[in-house]
């Protein structure tokens, strides 16, 4: 290409790392030739010249074993996100995330981390935040660190499932979550929305109880056992557990309480895993797209070096069907 230009190579080189000034005249001669050959400039020394990857991180801890189903929509969702934002991805799927993170940044692997599966108390948080690196929460920690985050509700997701059922008549609601090491390690958007609807349904005088439930033929019978003989006037319950969810339709049924005669249900999950269901019950959607897209749509933002708000929280919508009924109803 420098001798389609007329000119040295270092020159040419000089264009596209913009490291010294070279003439109008010249730079245009080397554009003019970069068109017209199509050369697409190498990417280390576009680089080079920008001082970016074109990388983005997403730190995410995989869950092993058919469980990491629940994730793989998430990480198609950025996957999907970044490339509509002419983003490369960079996975970090260690348990803890720490060293990981730490050498991306240092070795200038990536523009930027988007941190996934956030914990109520997070170290990669703490990490994060004396890094010079724009990253961005997806997730809502005890303690951000001055980092922006970006959520979907959890604890109003947990409050308006339950207040729906409230609203019904059900004074007696329980709460079947995510499995035990969730809460063992602490997820925040567990632990969000369970205490969302724990904190609605006693403000209101009701009786809550919860049981964290593995999404498995024993882990729901067990869970639902528990929840019942805590209980057994239930009458309405929250499912969110979404790999569990049509295991628990079908155990209610096996124990004899129909859904939604003999207990009303309401589950927080994905539409797709409401339409998997043989009766569609009343639910509030996660958005997984809408979330991953706002997430890099922030970080891309800070790797641009345009300020971008603390917050942004994803707001809930219940979607009722016919899976809930009033409590008369459901008792007569």
């Amino acid at each position: 290409m420098a001798k389609h230009a007329g000119v040295s190579r270092s020159t040419v080189s000089y264009v596209l790392s913009g490291n010294r000034s070279i003439s109008p005249e010249t730079t245009k001669r080397v554009e003019r030739s970069i068109r017209e050959l199509n050369f697409r400039p190498h990417a280390g020394a576009q680089s080079i010249r920008t001082r970016r990857s074109g990388v983005i991180a997403m730190a995410l801890p995989l869950v092993h074993g058919p469980h990491n189903q629940v994730q793989m929509p998430y990480v198609w969702a950025v996957l999907s996100a970044a490339q509509d934002a002419g983003l490369k991805l960079l996975m970090i799927t260690d348990d803890n995330g720490e060293k990981a993170i730490r050498d991306a940044v240092a070795s200038a692997l990536v523009d930027g981390v988007m941190l996934m599966e956030v914990q109520q108390r997070d170290p990669r948080v703490e990490l994060l935040g004396s890094l010079k690196c724009p990253a961005v929460l997806v997730g809502t920690p005890d303690d951000a660190a001055g980092l922006p985050l970006v959520d979907f509700d959890f604890t109003l997701s947990g409050r308006l499932c339950a207040e729906h059922l409230l609203d019904l008549g059900h004074t007696n609601l329980g709460f079947l979550g995510q499995p035990p090491e969730t809460y063992a390690r602490g997820g925040a958007y567990a632990a969000h929305a369970r205490d969302g609807a724990v904190e609605a349904i006693e403000s209101r005088g009701a009786t809550a109880v919860w049981q964290p439930c593995e999404p498995s033929p024993d882990g729901v019978d067990a869970a639902l056992t528990a929840l019942f003989a805590a209980n057994p006037d239930t009458s309405g319950l929250i499912v969110y557990n979404e790999w569990g969810l049509p295991l628990v339709v079908d155990r209610l049924a096996r124990m004899g309480r129909r859904v939604p005669r003999d207990v009303s249900l309401v589950a927080i999950c994905s539409d797709d895993e409401v339409g998997r269901l043989a009766h569609p019950v009343t639910s509030l959607a996660l958005p997984v797209e809408d979330l991953a897209h706002t997430a890099v749509q922030r970080l891309a933002g800070l790797i641009r070096g345009e300020p971008q708000p603390p917050v942004t929280m994803l707001a809930p919508e219940l979607n009722v069907r016919e899976s809930t009924r009033t409590y008369r109803r459901t008792r007569a």
